[in-house]
């Protein structure tokens, strides 16, 4: 297995800065492509339960009940890490349900029990989110297995999920920065993050309340609380009346930068696991 790099390693990159612009716009045009895309990346609690439950999919043996996806096991094991209460998992599941997101099947011996299936179009999302992820290891770093970001098979996509459930720690390591989990914890706050993120790597005045609110579907009150939080916690200034509606200030852009690198660690070694196990 080739020895993984370091969140370090890539923030020293001399590319890193054109590297993150172009992750920035892979996520945004990710969501804004696909509505389905942007209900899956709402929150932090939806993008970890999406990917576990296709992780799940593809480990599924009839013959070991711990594979099996049911609401039980995706309860308990969540629960345990402390990513989300009881409570939070069955109400992101019911809405899973209810969008037709997952499917319910029964288990093999037993029909009493249930094994949320994700759906085909869930298993692309999470196939094309993982990919814009492993796009910016290949801008980095060549040669190291990304190439199949670009065609996005389906054959390495199950690999590295797989390689995620063998080392949960690693794939389930989002929530572990406190500046972006503000935003992660929000609805649709992680995306109105990234496209303020985008509008002051690009296009500054094109950015409003509106168009926000727009690309998002969720109110202006909403993102205004959110950022007005994060202004009272200095990582963002308000430009009421001066053009563009929020300013990234120097704290938040290096706290990003960190969680950026180190999740981009944590899918390097996953992805380099899973590229040493295939035949």
């Amino acid at each position: 297995m080739a020895v993984g790099v370091t969140a370090q390693e890539i923030l020293a990159h001399p590319r890193f800065a054109e590297a993150r612009a172009a992750h920035v716009d892979a996520v945004v045009q990710l969501f804004k492509a696909d509505p389905l895309a942007l209900q899956m990346m709402a929150d932090a609690g939806i993008i970890i339960l999406r990917g576990f439950i296709v992780g799940f999919h593809f480990a599924f043996d009839p013959e070991d009940r711990s594979t099996w996806a049911t609401p039980g096991n995706v309860r308990r094991i969540l629960g345990e890490r402390g990513l989300a209460s009881p409570r939070r998992v069955d109400d992101l599941l019911a809405r899973f349900r209810q969008a037709g997101y997952v499917e319910a099947a029964p288990a093999p011996d037993d029909r009493r029990v249930t094994i949320l299936v994700p759906t085909a179009r869930v298993i692309a999302h999470d196939r094309r989110h993982l990919a814009a992820y492993h796009r910016f290891l290949l801008d980095l770093f060549p040669g190291r297995g990304y190439e199949w970001a670009l065609e996005q098979d389906e054959r390495t996509h199950r690999l590295i999920r797989l390689s995620g459930l063998r080392d949960l720690p690693r794939a389930l390591s989002v929530l572990g920065h406190e500046a972006i989990r503000l935003f992660l914890q929000r609805d649709a706050g992680y995306l109105a993050l990234l496209l303020v993120m985008q509008a002051s790597l690009s296009d500054p005045d094109h950015l409003t309340w509106t168009s926000m609110s727009n690309d998002l579907g969720v109110a202006r009150s909403h993102l205004r609380t959110l950022f007005s939080e994060a202004e009272r916690a200095g990582y963002v200034s308000l430009r009421i009346g001066q053009g563009r509606p929020v300013e990234i200030l120097p704290p938040l852009w290096t706290a990003y930068d960190q969680f950026l690198a180190e999740i981009e660690a944590d899918q390097d070694a996953i992805a380099q696991a899973a590229f040493a196990r295939s035949p």
